[in-house]
């Protein structure tokens, strides 16, 4: 028996981020996770809005984080206070041609 993956969801980018060459309004498939996997790109929720986010390991049971977006910053936390914030790991991104196709019909 085998195991399906997880379906992605997408979230839509509320910021420009230049460093992936997206706009506001492009999409990121983001697969659901609970806790850091890795070094890779995640999407956090930070104060309300979610952000994708580039995560390293630090020290030993802790994460370092950057913001992608300009003026962003960086933080180290521990695995446990990034998984309360974590929506799930990046998987793909996917450019808006003409986002006024999803405006109501």
């Amino acid at each position: 028996m085998t195991t399906l993956p997880m379906q992605s969801r997408f979230v839509p980018v509320s910021t420009d981020i230049p460093l992936l060459g997206l706009r506001r309004g492009d999409l990121l498939a983001v697969l659901p996770c609970d806790r850091y996997r890795g070094d890779a790109i995640y999407m956090l929720t930070l104060e309300g809005t979610p952000m994708p986010v580039r995560a390293r390991p630090a020290r030993p049971g802790e994460v370092s984080v950057v913001a992608l977006h300009p003026g962003g910053g960086a933080a180290r936390m521990t695995c446990g206070q990034f998984a309360d914030l974590l929506l799930g790991q990046v998987l793909a991104a996917c450019r808006m041609l003409d986002p006024s196709l999803l405006g109501s019909a």
